[in-house]
This record gives structure tokens, C-alpha cells and sequence, in this order.
């Protein structure tokens, strides 16, 4: 039987298609009482007026100010230490989307941040006839830079930097420290237009046991989790724009993530049968929120594998088990396991709710065969495609997101930003 793409699917849908918090579980199912074609007009317009707000984006001024910076970095031929860079480059990397780096690997270096941080501590001015940073004032605490950008006062600084060495130095030849704190800000005259602050904690195996990022961007702001314990690993981003959720994820998984059990599981020989077995995972969270639409949903993985093993052991399914037989207890398991919800955010108000069936496709020799497929039902009982859903619902916000996205592109791959010596 082909347990293989089946398992994929349930995982592919439960834990990375749709989402689910854990505080929805229990709260009934109540759908928005809006007939299903102002549900999509409500969405789209919506989405769309998230996207408009996020004109303020093209213009920037953060980014003129971290350019300028780096661009004197090169005039003076100047390398900028490894926790400046990094404060920076997190910065930067919200106009990417980006979310929790790989923090362990961004702070591996022949010399130690920390040592590299306290020799380049001190605050600098740009010296124009030197074409060189200028210290002016003596520091062991921070380092910042003070230029010119366009006419004005700009200014970068590092702070409050501090650091552990990881447990495990694999490389003589390198140095590894896990960071425990950074903080650092821009300011533009007299305002500081962004800042950043990192806070972590580490387990003994050099695991993050916490992890939180905060960077304020002009009217945005970008807020990212990570907490893991051996029993729950959950992350989370928002990216706002005031206290406008523009764009927002996250997951939970729960169960057994020690070691041990890990290892147990990844070294099994019985393939899928030992996947269906093992104990590392029980649940999966995952949210996606665009907007003042969420999309969220529940996985009870381990539920899953106990109701397949008693249709095993009850004989329900069987080696005379025909591949229809196994593609219904397939539909008719992960809809009782999975649940799958669109929703308003602000209203908690069901929009659709997923329901698991079987799609039947051509190959390319003109056969026949099905895959797992999900349709989003409406309160009304009417039934669409996924492919349905998104076309109907959001075509003109897509169209209103490329749009932005272009625009976006201009504003940033083609000006040159006038950096002006002190």
C-alpha cells in the first residue's frame, strides 16, 4: 500500500499548508454570518488595504542611513565588526521577510566577537580629509558611528553586547559564542528612526532554549519568538505596521524532542511503519496571518497513528485490502484529526474550514488515478478547490501585491543614496 505519499500529504497539509493555535481548541465552530461572497470581497479588500499601508516602505529613510554607512566602510577600506554587521544586517533582512537566523553560526569566527567588539569599542566620527573613522570619545560598552547622510545627522550604535562560549568547539581553528544580548539603534538628527534588541538563552547542548528579536522600523515593526523545551518547540513573526498586523506565522509542536528519542526514531530500519510508530511528535500548531486573515488549523499527529493502528489491529484494513479501501480510511482519518480553519482575525470568525477528499488527476498516458486534495467549505455548506478559494478570494489583492512589490524594487534597486563627509 502506498503509505508513503499519504503520511506526506497529512504532514505537508497539517503542519506547513495550514495552521492552528492551541487556544482555539474547544471554542466551538462559529461561522461568520456574512453571505460567502461578501466573506471574499471583505477579505480581499482587506488584504488589499494591508498592502496600501505599506507604501510608507518605499521611502524609507533607515535604509539610506545603513547604505550611507556602509558605503563610507568602503571608502575607508574598513571591515565592520562582526556585531555591527549583524545588528544591520537583521535589519535589512525585514525588507526580505526574513525571520530567526541561525544565530550559532553567525557569531563563528578565527577571533571572538566579543574580543573583536571590546577592541573596536568607542564612538567614531567620519573624518572627510582623512577618509577615515575618527575616535572621539572613549568606550568599552558600545560602538558607534556618527556621518552625514543627504545633509543630516546620522548616527549607528551597537550596545549592550554579551556572550557565551558554546559547549561544543569543534574547530580549533575557529571560536564559537552563542549571544546572549545586542542592542543597537539609527538615528537620523535627533530621533532614532529604528532599533534592535536580541535576547537569548541556551541549553547545554547549545540549542536555543529562547530566542527574542525586536526591530522598530519607522512605523513598522517586527517581532520574532523562539522558545524549545523538550517537550514544545514553538516560533513565531509579526511584522505590524503601527499595531496593524501586516504579515504574522508561527507553529507549536509538541511531544517528546529529547535526544534519545530522536535518535531512536531516525535510526529505525522499519520505514514508514516505523515513522507511524515513533513518539517524537504528538501535535502540530502552524498559523499563517495576512492581514485580518488567518489561516489556522490542528494536527493531532499521534491521534492520527492510534486510529490508524486499530484499523490495523481491528482488521479493518488488511492485506485483502483493495487501494480504494486504503485512500477512504485515509479521507476519513485525517478529517477526524485535522482541522483546518480560515478565519477573521479580529472576530475569530470561521470564514471556511477545510475538509480532506480525493481528487482525481490524468497522467500523461491518459490514466487515471487520485491524490489527497482539501476544499474550503463556507457556513452555507457551498464547497470550493484551494485553487478556487485563492483565485476567487484574492486575485485583486495579488495583483495589488506585485504591484507594491514592483514599486518596492524601483524605490530601492535604483536610487543612489548622496552620503556627504563630515
Amino acid at each position: 500500500m502506498k503509505k508513503m505519499k499519504w503520511i506526506s500529504a497529512i504532514l505537508i497539509a497539517g503542519v506547513f499548508a495550514f495552521t492552528a493555535c492551541s487556544d482555539d481548541e474547544g471554542s466551538g465552530e462559529v461561522f461568520s454570518d456574512l453571505p460567502v461572497e461578501e466573506q471574499k470581497e471583505k477579505m480581499e479588500s482587506e488584504g488589499i488595504a494591508m498592502v496600501q499601508k505599506m507604501d510608507e516602505a518605499k521611502n524609507l529613510k533607515t535604509y539610506d542611513v545603513i547604505d550611507g554607512f556602509f558605503a563610507l566602510m568602503d571608502i575607508a577600506d574598513a571591515q565592520a565588526v562582526k556585531a555591527v554587521e549583524f545588528s544591520l544586517n537583521e535589519v535589512k533582512s525585514v525588507q526580505e521577510t526574513k525571520s530567526i537566523v541561525n544565530l550559532k553560526g553567525a557569531l563563528v569566527d578565527k577571533m571572538r566577537a566579543s574580543d573583536e567588539f571590546k577592541a573596536e569599542a568607542g564612538v567614531y566620527e567620519w573624518d572627510s580629509e582623512m577618509n577615515d573613522w575618527m575616535v572621539v570619545e572613549e568606550s568599552t560598552t558600545e560602538i558607534t558611528y556618527r556621518f552625514l547622510v543627504e545633509g543630516q545627522d546620522a548616527e549607528i550604535s551597537v550596545y549592550d553586547f554579551n556572550v557565551q562560549d558554546a559547549a561544543h568547539q569543534d574547530d580549533p581553528e575557529m571560536v564559537v559564542e552563542l549571544p546572549l544580548s545586542l542592542n543597537a539603534h539609527v538615528k537620523l538628527g535627533a530621533t532614532v528612526i529604528t532599533s534592535f534588541s536580541l535576547q537569548a538563552e541556551w541549553n547545554d547542548d547549545d540549542t536555543p532554549k529562547s530566542i527574542t528579536e525586536i526591530i522598530t522600523l519607522e512605523n513598522f515593526s517586527f517581532t520574532s519568538e523562539l522558545t524549545n523545551t523538550t517537550s514544545k518547540v514553538a516560533a513565531s513573526a509579526s511584522f505590524k505596521h503601527n499595531e496593524d498586523v501586516i504579515y504574522g506565522n508561527g507553529f507549536s509542536l509538541e511531544g517528546d524532542f529529547s535526544y534519545t528519542e530522536i535518535f531512536n526514531t531516525l535510526e529505525g530500519e522499519g520505514g514508514m511503519d516505523d515513522a507511524l510508530a515513533q513518539e517524537v511528535l504528538e501535535k502540530a500548531n502552524v498559523w499563517f496571518q495576512l492581514g485580518n486573515i488567518k489561516i489556522e488549523g490542528i494536527l493531532d499527529f499521534k491521534g492520527f497513528m492510534e486510529g490508524f493502528a486499530e484499523k490495523v489491529d481491528s482488521g479493518e484494513l488488511n492485506e485483502t485490502s483493495t487501494e480504494q479501501d486504503m485512500q477512504d480510511m485515509m479521507v476519513e482519518l485525517v478529517n477526524e484529526y485535522a482541522l483546518l480553519y480560515v478565519r477573521f482575525a479580529d472576530s475569530n470568525e470561521i470564514i471556511a474550514k477545510g475538509e480532506f477528499y480525493l481528487e482525481e488527476m490524468t497522467d500523461n498516458y491518459g490514466g487515471s488515478y487520485v491524490e489527497p486534495a482539501f476544499l474550503m467549505v463556507f457556513g452555507d455548506g457551498s464547497k470550493v478547490t484551494v485553487d478556487q478559494f485563492v483565485e476567487e478570494g484574492f486575485a485583486d489583492l495579488i495583483a495589488e501585491i506585485e504591484s507594491f512589490i514592483a514599486a518596492l524594487e524601483e524605490a530601492y534597486g535604483e536610487e543612489e543614496v548622496v552620503v556627504t563627509p563630515v
